[in-house]
């Protein structure tokens, strides 16, 4: 069975679209905890942000070849590796040399390796629902403007 000429330019569009789509992220979650996940869709949502989550580091180097957010929130504690080298590899990029990197993390000793790694801050875990969103939504609207 072959695809007519509007069914390959409809197919060619919707792909398009899920590209564009991909590409303009504003948070890229970098989290393997489902409920922190859950929260944070649901906080960033209301607020009218995109997020894009991904469970580990790999996942979250294979994301950032795809798409281009405005802002990466880093669990620190990953099931592949430690959340702290997604900030060295991608502060190596070229593509993303002032990428805001925000480390999720309880331990404040972790927080301080986050710094010397390239994140450029960190929020601590557990955190208030109403300080999290206003902390991210003034990184993404500082980043858009």
């Amino acid at each position: 069975m072959t695809m007519s000429q509007m069914e390959v330019e409809s197919a060619w569009s919707a792909r398009q679209q899920m590209r564009r789509t991909a590409k303009h992220v504003d948070v890229c979650l970098v989290e393997d905890d489902s409920s922190v996940v859950s929260l944070v869709q649901i906080l960033l949502e209301s607020a009218g942000i995109d997020m894009l989550s991904v469970d580990s580091c790999e996942g979250a180097i294979l994301a950032l070849r795809y798409t281009q957010p405005r802002l990466l929130l880093v669990d620190l504690g990953l099931p592949d590796r430690c959340g702290l080298e997604i900030a060295r590899v991608v502060r190596g990029w070229c593509d993303y040399p002032h990428i805001p990197i925000v480390a999720l993390t309880a331990s404040a000793e972790r927080a301080g390796a986050a710094w010397r790694a390239g994140f450029s801050g960190f929020i601590a875990k557990p955190f208030a629902p109403k300080t999290f969103q206003t902390m991210v939504k003034s990184w993404v609207a500082a980043l858009t403007h």
